[in-house]
């Protein structure tokens, strides 16, 4: 096993259906918030599963400072979507680098079908 100091990761909570409802009904004052313009707020991130949203910190980050990014992320989201965010659902994940977040504002392109071929054996 090793360190990766390099890699960046995501304090971030899962956005359940109640939380995607009320960020697509946030006043647009409100989206600078989680939109992921501006690294001070926060990023949503798609996995194949789920949806999450939070702050993208550098690796290496003190577990002094977890506490108050902790504190940051619900107080944000507190804002932005009202309702009782439990601190146990707040987690940390390592970033794939490969795949870097989405830009906001812009879709994906979907990647083109690759011509079907016989099978060679």
């Amino acid at each position: 096993m090793r360190i990766d100091n390099e890699r960046k990761l995501f304090v971030c909570l899962r956005v359940d259906n109640k939380m995607r409802d009320q960020l697509a009904q946030a006043p647009a004052r409100d989206k600078v918030y989680f939109d992921g313009t501006d690294p001070r707020y926060l990023t949503t991130i798609r996995t194949s599963e789920d949806n999450y949203i939070g702050k993208i910190i550098d690796g290496g980050t003190s577990a002094a400072s977890m506490d108050d990014l902790k504190r940051n992320l619900l107080s944000i989201l507190t804002r932005v979507a009202p309702g009782r965010h439990r601190d146990d659902a707040v987690k940390v994940f390592a970033l794939d680098e490969g795949e870097p977040p989405p830009v906001p504002g812009k879709e994906e392109p979907e990647e083109p079908e690759a011509p079907i071929r016989g099978s060679y054996y």
